[in-house]
């Protein structure tokens, strides 16, 4: 009815209201001289009418069923009326009783559950908490005493209660002692649920960012290698390059040697020529004569093995020109021309 009204609905956790077509209530007393109707009689006519007028979806709210009258008959009715309304009656059922045998429907069928209003036994107070499961318990003596009556008369009504009813009384404070410490315990387990719920996520994101490192790792490790092995393969190429490139040069030393051979031979034929004119200053036929003689003795001829002085290894004659004291020689896959003076006999 809170909720409906739009009231702030007391509890400790988030709820979920049911939605009820109409609330029936049946609470005080019903008793009136003018109808001739007793408590008993003005209870059992407002529970008429609730029943003929109740849904399926009805809120039901009972105060004190099977009061008024013989607490056995009256036990007997209530239990009735209950079973009828758990069976094909309303939504929701809720009684006030404190009739013991009605706190018993509990343990024979699964459509009732017991509750209780908390009460501090040391303040005779209650504390306005629901103990689900547990039923409600009577004060009557113990509120009786507090309230000033004679202590003779409290303890007689002890002794009337009887010891059965003392140990049934007993037995549900232990149910409510037991409650209430279940009740703590399962507050620590949630405390530690929650916390366990926050240390696995926690996992979950480390276990994350440690997958994601890894695979950042294998990444990196991947690239460097690739980078080496490109860097690799570009020197590689370099020297192979470099290798092709001075195995196509064999012919430079060749041509490197013959022209440094046509250099000295080129400056022997200047030192000659110097030397000439003083060789031929008396302009005497006959000593031309006899250098060209001495010079013609001097030519190999063609096959002959030749030391070249300039090269300082052995070459084979190929061709001879006498006219200008000039040969051809093969050393190697060389072929060099030479003057007669660049060569000695073998």
């Amino acid at each position: 009815m809170m909720a409906k009204s739009g009231l702030y609905v007391l509890a400790s956790e988030s709820v979920q209201i049911p939605w009820f077509d109409a609330v029936f209530a049946d609470i005080g007393d019903e008793q009136s001289l003018s109808q001739s109707l007793s408590t008993f009689s003005g209870h059992l006519k407002q529970i008429s009418n609730i029943k003929l007028k109740s849904t399926s979806q009805s809120l039901v709210l009972l105060d004190e069923v099977g009061a008024g009258t013989n607490p056995l008959e009256g036990a007997a009715l209530g239990m009735s009326l209950l079973e009828s309304f758990a069976q094909d009656g309303c939504l929701l059922t809720i009684a006030t009783t404190h009739h013991g045998e009605l706190k018993t429907l509990k343990y024979s069928n699964e459509a009732f559950e017991n509750a209780c209003m908390e009460f501090d036994d040391v303040n005779l107070k209650p504390t306005y908490k629901i103990l689900w499961g547990v039923p409600g318990r009577s004060n009557a003596i113990n509120i009786a005493e507090r309230l000033g009556l004679p202590l003779i008369v409290v303890d007689n009504a002890r002794k009337l209660y009887g010891s059965a009813s003392a140990e049934i009384d007993e037995v549900i404070t232990d149910m409510e002692k037991l409650k209430q410490d279940y009740q703590e315990i399962l507050d620590e387990a949630n405390h530690h649920l929650m916390l366990s719920r926050g240390l696995y996520n926690s996992l979950l994101d480390t276990r994350k960012k440690i997958m994601e490192h890894g695979s950042n790792l294998r990444f990196k490790k991947m690239r460097d290698v690739s980078e080496a092995a490109a860097m690799a393969r570009s020197i590689l190429h370099k020297k192979v390059r470099q290798l092709d490139a001075s195995n196509k040069k064999p012919s430079q030393p060749n041509k490197t040697i013959k022209s440094s051979q046509s250099s000295a031979t080129n400056n022997r034929h200047t030192s000659a020529d110097n030397e000439e004119p003083t060789t031929t200053a008396d302009g005497s036929a006959s000593v031309v004569k006899k250098i060209n003689q001495s010079s013609s003795d001097r030519l190999p001829k063609v096959g002959d093995m030749v030391n070249v002085s300039s090269l300082g290894r052995k070459a084979a004659v190929l061709k001879v020109d006498s006219s200008k004291g000039e040969i051809v020689v093969q050393a190697g896959n060389m072929k060099l021309k030479l003057k007669v003076t660049d060569i000695q006999k073998s």
